[in-house]
């Protein structure tokens, strides 16, 4: 594409469309190949961009691969020729690939003869381009092979230049076994594979290449040269950069990045190779628009982010263009909002969507949970059952039914092909809803109150939760830049942490260190409340299908955030000593492969938090929790919020007013008063937050000194014996006297009218592994299980902050389906307390205890 400022009638688009360069998307990736719909949707994507090519190639679609040799029924023709014909009215060249190499016999005509069958199907439905992939294969060939060929090459050569002359296609690709420099054999430049490769293979046949790595973070220009120079023509990238299916818990949304304009030089073309997951490549593939629309990198001393874009993607711009990977992906996100609040082109409903905490985004899996129980807020009054030890061996099997396994064999040219959740099809054409800029005001989701007020503040303040979550979910090699900040000041935070203990009355009388320590902590809650709000619009949003793969992601995301912010206010409170050994490097730098699994949002919240011995297993759970489709927030309570707490438990099946306001006062006195007033300093509420404001969920606080709590309760006891003797010895609550139906209410609600029995009695040697004493309240229902998690989170990682190696919770023996539960997510059985009516299960969470600047 070549062009000059003076010539008025160029028309880039125009030109993109007539370019010789190969530029688009590989559908390459290992796991559930695309849908019909998602491919289609992704060719007037295409369009829209410029970007003129689709390769055919999912690893795990039988008929390309495993089962090469099977041609496709009429059925599947049908759906193939409706692809190609898509592809064609889009002005997106179709190229189909076949991946032979698992088994062919290399040397056998009738093997040739079948390819040429298979190959015949599909030119008869109109595809003139093809590619024949010979990656990931073994290298040793069969006995008949190694007496016709001189070599591995030799066979891959022969195969595809008969195939390339007998197709006479358009555009035909080539991908060789080593097909980056870390699988070359000795080196690049003395690969005798490559170089005869380079040699006899036909010279208009494009060369497939990764760069130095499988997935390479750099791939420099003279690298390519170098690859040039054995291949003797120019390199046809496959950028493996946004690809996820190595690791399915991770999902890549930041732009294009590390690959030079000037590639295309030296190149004849790039595919990128996306996530799986459809509906998170929208701002990977529209900056791979402008990088291929762009005419030059921006030079070192030209400012990239105060540049005016007018959001003008460069396949628009008649002009001279730059690619700026941070312009280029605030373009996108601000383009993928329209996408995000225009509703499904069905009338589906929202997706039911779990996810194991653990990380693992399971392809489908109906709703469970434990057992079925009350949606309320409200005491759970389980069955009484007989005391007895939890038999902790079938408690997974019973909770949770077996994981349905993925097929290992797929078939998306199916009719009925459809991946989990699919929304399904009404059989109308859709467009991209971004290429439509414009949506109902009725189908866009609600904001927060009191956030923006004008349509360009609405505008702004979405785009910022947008690029927040590319933020988090970047590069395979590195974080998003404010993500990369947040990590750096929240170590820093910790390292310093103890500065907050220092009492000051107003701003001027900060000292230079909490002064700074003060910045770096808005800045850090700033991104982390953004990134919560996020996570609310994308569960807000009106177009189900994006929900449906986001979300497992975002929630995920929800959860480390929630964690971050609220260790980070408590800190801010002065209850933290310093942790000066944690430390996080901002940047890994490498571009070996190997750093891809230690970076990312998750993998560096636990990094943070390597003040715990177990860190890891904080963040993982033994079982599949329900995704929480509501927004939540995680903060540090006092007193001042005991009654906004206590709240929570009026919302029981009474309409007795009386005993409502009595079961709240109650829960005070017996769950939140004790552990304040005897200086806990470990107390955390979880709020759901939408815009109607906020309302209490669930909330645990914790006593770093277990034994001096216990101590405490005796006198405390006598308190509260005398401030319930008229419930105690008259069986009254005012001038009201309980009927028995009232007092089994109350026994039911798991507060024993004795006041002894409100308690119970901790053996000694608890307290030496299990020092810290916690003490929950939540429903156990989907609304509340995985919010509790995260609370008990934060309490655990600020004991180990300061310096205590575990924890334990007493529950009632009664209450078998939380002693089910605080097992599920990690705790461990430590019998039961020398009264036996309450079970103890603690947690270690550091093997020694540090020496503490103050104690709790």
């Amino acid at each position: 594409m070549e062009k000059t400022k003076s010539d008025k009638k160029f028309n880039r688009r125009e030109a993109i469309l007539n370019s010789s360069y190969i530029c688009g998307v590989v559908e390459g990736f290992y796991g559930r190949p695309w849908t019909q719909e998602q491919r289609k949707h992704l060719f007037k994507r295409q369009n829209h961009l410029g970007l003129t090519t689709y390769l055919y190639a999912p690893k795990d679609d039988m008929k390309h691969r495993s089962q090469w040799r099977l041609l496709y029924s009429n059925e599947e023709m049908t759906l193939l020729r409706s692809l190609v014909e898509s592809a064609r009215d889009n002005n997106v060249n179709f190229v189909y690939a076949i991946s032979p190499g698992l088994d062919i016999v290399y040397s056998s005509d009738k093997e040739m003869e079948t390819l040429r069958k298979k190959l015949d199907q599909v030119q008869s439905v109109g595809c003139d381009s093809f590619a024949v992939l010979f990656d990931d294969i073994e290298v040793q060939m069969q006995l008949v092979d190694q007496k016709r060929f001189k070599s591995f090459a030799h066979a891959h050569v022969y195969i595809a230049n008969k195939i390339y002359k007998y197709l006479d296609a358009k555009v035909f690709m080539f991908c060789p076994t080593e097909y980056c420099e870390t699988r070359t054999f000795p080196t690049l430049e003395n690969s005798p594979y490559l170089n005869t490769i380079g040699q006899l293979l036909e010279k208009e046949i494009h060369i497939m290449w990764t760069g130095p790595q499988v997935i390479s973070r750099y791939i420099p220009v003279g690298h390519l040269a170098r690859v040039g120079r054995v291949m003797r023509r120019k390199p046809l990238i496959w950028d493996n950069l946004h690809a996820n299916d190595y690791d399915l818990k991770k999902i890549f949304m930041g732009p294009l990045m590390h690959r030079s304009v000037k590639m295309k030089e030296l190149t004849s073309g790039l595919l990128l190779n996306p996530n799986g997951r459809y509906e998170a490549n929208f701002v990977p593939i529209h900056t791979l628009s402008d990088w291929n629309a762009a005419d030059r990198d921006l030079l070192p001393h030209e400012s990239g982010l105060s540049e005016d874009t007018g959001n003008l993607f460069n396949i628009d711009c008649n002009t001279e263009t730059l690619y700026i990977p941070e312009v280029s992906m605030i373009n996108a996100a601000t383009t993928w909002i329209d996408e995000f609040i225009a509703p499904s082109v069905n009338n589906a409903q929202a997706p039911i969507l779990t996810a194991d905490v653990a990380g693992c985004v399971p392809d489908r899996r109906e709703c469970v949970w434990l057992l079925d129980l009350p949606e309320s807020h409200g005491v759970i009054r389980p069955e009484p059952v007989a005391p007895a030890d939890i038999p902790t061996e079938n408690i997974v099997q019973s909770a949770v039914p077996l994981e349905e396994p993925v097929p290992s064999e797929l078939n998306s040219l199916a009719a009925d092909y459809s991946q989990p959740m699919d929304m399904g099809d009404t059989g109308e054409s859709v467009d991209d809803e971004s290429m439509l800029s414009m949506y109902d005001d009725e189908t866009v989701p609600v904001m927060f109150s009191g956030f923006a007020t004008t349509e360009e503040d609405i505008k702004n303040q979405r785009l910022s939760l947008l690029t927040a979550l590319c933020e988090m979910f970047y590069l395979p090699f590195e974080n998003g830049p404010r993500v990369k900040t947040l990590f750096r000041d929240f170590t820093w935070l910790m390292q310093n942490a103890s500065v907050m203990k220092k009492s000051f009355k107003e701003i001027e009388t900060l000292d230079p260190l909490q002064s700074e320590w003060l910045v770096r902590y808005d800045a850090v809650t700033e991104f982390l409340t953004n990134s919560i709000d996020a996570f609310f619009f994308i569960t807000q949003a009106p177009n189900k299908a994006i929900i449906t793969e986001i979300m497992p992601y975002a929630f995920e995301a929800h959860g480390c955030c929630v964690v971050l912010i609220a260790v980070a206010r408590w800190m801010m409170q002065g209850n933290a000593i310093d942790n000066p050994e944690n430390y996080l490097f901002d940047d890994f730098g490498s571009s070996d492969e190997s750093w891809i699994s230690q970076t990312g949002l998750k993998t560096d919240t636990l990094r943070v938090f390597t003040v715990m011995e177990n860190v890891e297993q904080m963040f993982t759970t033994r079982i599949f929790l329900p995704l929480c489709m509501f927004c939540f927030d995680i903060r540090p309570f006092t007193l001042a919020d005991k009654d906004y707490i206590a709240g929570m438990v009026t919302v029981m099946l009474t309409n007795n007013q009386d005993f409502l306001r009595h079961r709240a006062k109650n829960f005070a006195d017996r769950n939140i008063t004790p552990f304040l007033n005897s200086g806990a300093q470990h107390n955390f509420l979880c709020e759901k937050v939408d815009e109607s404001g906020h309302k209490p969920v669930c909330y645990a606080t914790g006593h770093a000194d277990g034994s001096a709590f216990n101590h405490y309760l005796l006198t405390y006891k006598e308190q509260l014996k005398e401030k319930y003797r008229g419930l105690i010895e008259e069986k009254t609550v005012g001038s009201a006297r309980l009927s028995q139906e009232h007092i089994d209410f109350i026994q039911n609600s798991q507060t024993p009218i004795e006041i002894e029995d409100w308690y119970p009695k901790i053996p000694e040697h608890i307290f030496e592994k299990y020092p810290a004493w916690v003490e929950t309240y939540f429903g156990l229902d989907s609304t509340d299980a995985y919010p509790m998690k995260k609370v008990l989170h934060v309490v655990a990682t600020t004991l180990a902050m300061n310096g205590s190696h575990g924890y334990f919770i007493a529950i009632s023996n009664e209450d078998v389906e939380r002693q089910k539960y605080f097992y599920e997510i990690g705790l461990n059985d430590l019998g039961l307390s020398d009264c036996e009516r309450f079970r103890i299960m603690g947690q270690t969470i550091r093997s020694v205890s540090r020496q503490s600047s103050s104690s709790d």
